[in-house]
């Protein structure tokens, strides 16, 4: 049975305060040395990840096939990256003497990738496709363009030592993402989508 788009759009924004809860409890695990925990937090972030692609490109793709298409390819590849970089992790926890050092590197370069550069490039696309099919008000899609533009030199300047790897700055650069992020999923959840261009049509 198919599904109403009230209740692809609440499945939505859950699943997005998912990767909020699972990113933070992930980072907390790590820092209590529960990698075992960490890894299976994000395997859940990533699995959330993939979910808000897919929903909402069945929310939005009448407004914007290519754009809809577009932020869910981008949302899989994030997910993707996701568990790229767990595997390292995970291998210290099964193989014993497994390098830790480099495990956490590897981890540090998958989340500055797809937690990093391929969020913000689906979160301008995804803006762009709210700005102009006015699904939401147009405040909310011009700060998921600015906080992604933010993001994307953030994270630029991080991957060229231009500032320091998850540092103060770093931080900063990410607050007006996970704003939009929040004030998303609670629009989501209360009201939902309606895409004015695809009414149009």
């Amino acid at each position: 049975m198919t599904t109403s788009p009230r209740t692809r759009a609440r499945s939505t924004g859950i699943l997005y305060l998912v990767t909020h809860v699972t990113s933070i409890g992930a980072v907390a695990a790590y820092a209590s040395g529960a990698i075992a925990l960490g890894a299976t937090l994000e395997f859940v972030l990533a699995l959330a990840c993939a979910g808000t692609g897919v929903l909402l490109w069945t929310l939005l793709s009448s407004a914007g096939a290519a754009s809809a298409a577009a932020f869910a390819v981008l949302r899989a590849v994030e997910a993707a990256v996701i568990l790229a970089g767990l595997l390292p992790l995970v291998g210290t926890v099964l193989v014993p003497g497994s390098s830790t050092d480099a495990a956490i590197s590897v981890h540090a370069a998958a989340f500055l990738v797809g937690q990093g550069l391929v969020i913000a490039v689906n979160t301008v696309v995804l803006g762009s496709l709210l700005w102009t099919s006015r699904a939401v008000p147009r405040a909310l899609a011009a700060l998921a363009l600015v906080g992604g533009a933010i993001v994307l030199l953030s994270d630029l300047a991080q991957l060229w030592t231009v500032i320091p790897l998850n540092g103060a700055l770093a931080a900063a650069a990410a607050l007006p993402i996970f704003a939009f992020e929040i004030w998303f999923a609670i629009r989501l959840i209360v009201v939902g989508v309606q895409p004015r261009a695809a009414l149009s049509a």
